[in-house]
């Protein structure tokens, strides 16, 4: 049996050893909490670590994606506003060019009126089955869009043997084409610089006043022969191009004012190719006409001829039929009277003021003279205009 002395030793020794145990029981549970806080914190930092990583990354996205849209959004702004301006320039292009078509509308029947009457006569004369197409007015199909412009020609004839552009000019005074004036007048010989008169050229003498006379040179591009010969070039493209058929166009230069003094080559050469015929009088006019109607081949079907006219009566020309085309022009607004008269009568309430002949334009029954005349509706619009 234990003493009484030994038996608080052994409780002292049991206690301590409790002590102890507890003591290393939390030493370990402190030990595995660091270790687990460790851990956790490692955790959090990986998570913040990685969240930083896709934050960074979601940022140049959205910087790379912003810089792109801003990018695209000036490139459709720049476009946009390159569309805009091409569509503002073409709407400026289109209402100049009505704006010129208008002011050759409204002043070219006024400044043909002379010539359009003396090649009238001429074909009347000359018993000529052709249309008369007098201030044509057009773009030419070589024109672009930034650099469009309205041509204008005179007159034009056309029929079955062939078709002319007539170019009109309106000069009083003494007119020399392509004729030098010392070989007119050999004292004028001092008086003017024939050095630079190489043909194609037109000269042209005003007396402005009572002491004063006024020379007027046309050379080269410039002359009235190279001009119709432009123009009659630019409306053979037009032509084609509307209504796919080549036509050539021969050319005249007439000079109609009764005022007018003309010394001129019969015919103009200078530029290679058809020659420009130059005329100043009815009986040159009436030849030149002729000369046309007589050749023995025929370039253009009827049909042709009522295409082309068609054409250039769509550009606003004021329109004259001679011989087959006038009696053309006269059956058909015959049938159409026949066909209306054939028709059921009209209720008041749709039957018209009045009925116009389509060919003469006038309200008549009676049958038109023997060159009739057809205005086209788009040219009274923009004479109006």
């Amino acid at each position: 049996m234990l003493s009484d002395q030994t038996l608080p030793w052994i409780i002292a020794a049991a206690l301590l050893v409790v002590v102890i145990a507890v003591v290393v029981v939390l030493l370990v549970l402190r030990r595995r909490l660091t270790q687990a806080r460790r851990a956790a914190d490692e955790q959090a930092r990986q998570a913040r670590a990685e969240q930083d990583a896709r934050d960074a990354h979601h940022d140049t996205r959205m910087a790379r994606t912003t810089a792109e849209h801003t990018r695209e959004k000036e490139a459709l702004a720049t476009e946009l506003g390159t569309e805009n301006k091409r569509l503002a320039d073409q709407k400026q292009a289109a209402l100049d060019e009505a704006e010129q078509t208008r002011a050759m509308l409204s002043t070219g029947l006024k400044y043909e009126a002379t010539s359009r009457e003396l090649i009238a006569a001429a074909c009347r004369a000359a018993g000529a089955d052709v249309v008369l197409l007098t201030n044509v007015v057009f773009v030419p199909a070589a024109s672009s869009a930034s650099g469009r412009f309205v041509a204008q020609v005179d007159h034009v004839l056309v029929g079955e043997t062939g078709a002319m552009v007539v170019e009109n000019k309106g000069w009083r005074g003494i007119v020399f084409d392509g004729r030098r004036p010392s070989s007119v007048f050999p004292a004028f010989g001092g008086l003017f610089d024939e050095s630079t008169m190489s043909p194609p050229f037109a000269l042209q003498v005003v007396d402005d006043s009572p002491t004063v006379l006024t020379v007027r040179s046309h050379l080269g591009t410039k002359s009235p022969a190279s001009q119709v010969r432009r123009q009659a070039n630019r409306l053979s493209d037009r032509v084609h191009e509307s209504i796919d058929a080549r036509l050539w166009f021969d050319t005249c230069v007439l000079y109609s004012h009764p005022k007018a003094t003309v010394f001129a080559v019969d015919q103009d050469r200078s530029e290679g190719g058809a020659a420009t015929q130059i005329v100043s009088t009815p009986t040159q006019l009436e030849a030149v006409v002729r000369e046309l109607i007589s050749r023995p081949t025929k370039k253009l079907s009827q049909a042709r001829v009522e295409d082309v006219t068609a054409l250039l009566a769509s550009y606003g020309a004021d329109v004259l039929r001679f011989g087959a085309f006038a009696e053309e022009a006269r059956a058909a607004s015959a049938a159409s009277v026949a066909s209306a008269a054939s028709a059921p009568a009209p209720t008041p309430e749709q039957a018209p003021a009045m009925t116009s002949d389509p060919v003469s334009g006038t309200a008549s029954d009676t049958a038109p003279a023997a060159d009739t005349y057809t205005a086209s509706a788009e040219a009274s619009d923009r004479t109006q205009a």
